[in-house]
């Protein structure tokens, strides 16, 4: 294993543990981090299904809607009424943190629902078309919401697992080579001190 390039002494010794020790916490730290992230992307997938499933059902019943008025008042009348729709609502975004990612939190206000329209020229197909898509904005905000935090999520999952990566791989078990050749040496080094001692005290003697 590759080692760092350092000098073999006690304080490269000392310092080379602490980093060491340090560098574990971190890896626990990011591996706790990794499983929180693991268990919320779950969370938020799961949900971000039953979400979708709510708005596909009810885009479908928009647009059953919509061809019931086509079919009724014809495409051209049913442009031309969708052209003049502003239903003045209102969307908030806040921001929450989570394990150092920012999520959004989406609120969207809708005024009561009035149709801006007259009366000449449209029907009841127009009027469920209207209040069914005005139904599902707080679904599609909701999922919106989602979807995003989810992207974060992912995005920092990924960095996470770089780093476990980085850590596991390579930085500790380069600094635990290097600890061990630098023990070793200091080791061998003491030893080869003390075997001198002995013999310098040996000769001392005769």
């Amino acid at each position: 294993m590759e080692r760092l390039p350092l000098s073999v002494n006690k304080s490269n010794l000392i310092r080379l543990e602490e980093e060491l020790s340090f560098a574990k916490d971190g890896l626990e730290l990011l591996d706790e981090k990794k499983e929180a992230l693991i268990a919320h992307i779950s969370t938020l997938s799961t949900k971000a299904k039953r979400v979708r499933s709510r708005i596909n059902k009810s885009m479908e019943e928009s647009y059953g809607y919509l061809r019931e008025a086509i079919s009724i008042h014809g495409r051209l009348t049913c442009e031309r009424t969708s052209l003049g729709l502003l239903l003045g609502e209102k969307v908030q975004i806040r921001e929450r943190g989570f394990m150092g990612v920012t999520l959004p939190e989406v609120k969207i206000e809708l005024p009561k629902l009035s149709p801006p329209y007259g009366f000449h020229g449209t029907g009841a197909a127009m009027d469920l078309v209207l209040m069914t898509i005005c139904k599902s904005m707080e679904t599609i905000a909701e999922l919106a919401e989602i979807e995003v935090g989810l992207f974060r999520l992912i995005a920092e999952m990924k960095k996470t697992l770089r780093r476990l990566n980085a850590l596991e791989n390579i930085y500790i078990p380069r600094y635990e080579s290097t600890i061990k050749y630098i023990r070793e040496n200091l080791e061998e080094k003491e030893r080869e001190f003390l075997f001198q001692l002995k013999r310098q005290k040996t000769a001392g003697k005769r």
